[in-house]
């Protein structure tokens, strides 16, 4: 993978979804014990699914990056059997010392295998744009209006809890203290 594959890479993992970036990331390019990347048993276990369940998870975040890659939308969903029988391929392909049986499964595992190559530069590019993101103006002004939107978001909740509970008291209240003022009259 050149500087190019590189940079086009990362172009593709900051247009994914967030789930799918989540997937790639923890199966190619997080660094673990063992190296970068998780085996994908150890893969399965992060996630706590079936292998099966993982090779799925992992197919879909595939499409999802290919799609990335090539500027398109990403596919549609496919029937469940067709999913699992095409994460087995991709599996076997990846996992397996034999080239991969087509060219289109071919340049998936080319470029899920550049992940892993070049994982030392891509975390810190995520890195180095989360940390951007956190301090960005953008992000601090919306994390005061959520702050804001959820103290209105409680005092409204509160008002409709209490709300009979403080006319009542509000009514005690103001008959209270407009009693004796009615009796010196």
């Amino acid at each position: 993978m050149t500087v190019a594959d590189l940079d086009s890479a990362y172009l593709a993992l900051t247009r994914v979804h967030p789930r799918a970036l989540q997937v790639l990331v923890a199966r190619f390019v997080a660094r673990t014990d063992s190296g970068d990347g998780r085996s994908p048993e150890a893969f399965a276990a992060f996630y706590g699914v079936p292998p099966e369940a993982a090779q799925v998870l992992l197919w879909r975040a595939a499409e999802a990056f290919m799609a990335a890659r090539s500027r398109a939308d990403a596919p549609g969903p496919l029937p469940f059997e067709e999913e699992r029988r095409r994460a087995q391929a991709l599996h076997e392909a990846l996992e397996g010392p034999l080239p991969p049986s087509s060219q289109a499964l071919g340049r998936v595992v080319e470029a899920l295998r550049g992940l892993s190559l070049h994982a030392a530069a891509l975390r810190e590019r995520l890195a180095e744009a989360e940390r951007a993101e956190l301090s960005s103006p953008e992000y601090t002004r919306e994390t005061w209006l959520r702050r804001v939107a959820i103290v209105v978001v409680l005092a409204v909740s509160a008002w409709f809890y209490w709300r009979a509970d403080l006319a009542r008291w509000w009514a005690d209240r103001s008959s209270a203290l407009e009693g004796p003022r009615d009796a010196g009259r």
